[in-house]
């Protein structure tokens, strides 16, 4: 609240340097996140390249929408690659990163997308993590803008490429507890009929936690089950009492989620916390079976 109430006194660069604190203490508080977007926002030209990438990182990262940042960030990076005086360029990796921010929070800048593609044509390679997250975006531009994407997207065979290596790199995100996603499993298994695997890979090459399929030969099943957990989620500062702090996916999840849910796929979510109050099977079995209820009739 120190913070909120001080923010306009900040320069640019020590405020985007306590969001990206915040933000990697997996802590957030929205209205200071809100009235930070909004003054980063009027004084965009002051930030350099790595403050863009700090502050759209640190509200990805926590899930705060902030349309407006976005467009002025956004511009920002347009208007200093095309302004060869200005002698500022933007590595390829650092584009990546901005445009997989805006994907993560819904927003589209075509200008700052094509700048991104553009870069690319110009670099020989890029950094592994940065492979991950350009495939991610592209999953999101063509799933979300697939009209607009089309007139500038990479040919077929460069996704493919893109998505191989997704597959052969983003092996197990060790996103929550190992006995806790068996135990899931286990308890999945003895409520429905089908093959029931753990850290599983959709179609879309996205990892879900626990997949029950109807064969096992299949990509996607009829059942996906992701658990929540101290890696996946932020904890908001929102609320005067800390016992009654709230969670928040993180923005990372919360994209993953959404292009599964963009292609049919009927998901659920367990908070780990939840599960590990359970005291039985036949506990666990009920509150399992009430989250599944939501999906329709995957337990007749």
């Amino acid at each position: 609240r120190a913070a909120l109430a001080r923010h306009s006194s900040f320069a640019p660069v020590q405020l985007t340097a306590l969001l990206a604190i915040l933000s990697e203490m997996r802590l957030m508080h929205t209205d200071l996140f809100n009235a930070a977007g909004a003054f980063l926002s009027a004084r965009a030209r002051e930030l350099r390249p790595v403050d863009m990438i700090r502050v759209l990182r640190s509200f990805s990262k926590c899930g705060v929408q902030h349309p407006v940042l976005c467009k002025c960030v956004g511009d920002e990076v347009v208007s200093r690659s095309r302004d060869k005086s200005l002698g500022i360029s933007f590595k390829a990796e650092e584009l990546i990163e901005i445009c997989w921010a805006m994907c993560v929070l819904q927003q589209y800048h075509e200008a700052c997308f094509r700048l991104m593609f553009k870069s690319l044509e110009k670099v020989p390679t890029i950094t592994s993590d940065s492979l991950l997250l350009l495939y991610e975006l592209h999953m999101a531009l063509d799933s979300e803008h697939k009209e607009a994407y089309d007139r500038y997207k990479p040919e077929q065979f460069l996704v493919d490429a893109l998505e191989d290596h997704y597959k052969d790199n983003r092996k197990d995100e060790r996103r929550c507890s190992e006995k806790i996603r068996g135990d899931v499993a286990g308890v999945l298994k003895s409520l429905v009929e089908g093959s029931v695997h753990v850290n599983h890979r959709t179609s879309l090459s996205l990892l879900v936690d626990v997949v029950a399929l109807r064969k096992r030969s299949s990509s996607d099943g009829f059942i996906h089950v992701d658990l929540d957990s101290t890696v996946t989620t932020v904890r908001s500062l929102d609320q005067d009492d800390p016992a009654q702090a709230a969670l928040v996916v993180e923005g990372a999840v919360s994209l993953r989620r959404r292009l599964l849910a963009k292609t049919g796929l009927r998901l659920v979510t367990v908070r780990e916390s939840e599960w590990r109050e359970l005291d039985d099977s036949k506990d666990k079995r009920r509150y399992l079976r009430q989250l599944l209820s939501s999906l329709g009739d995957v337990l007749q």
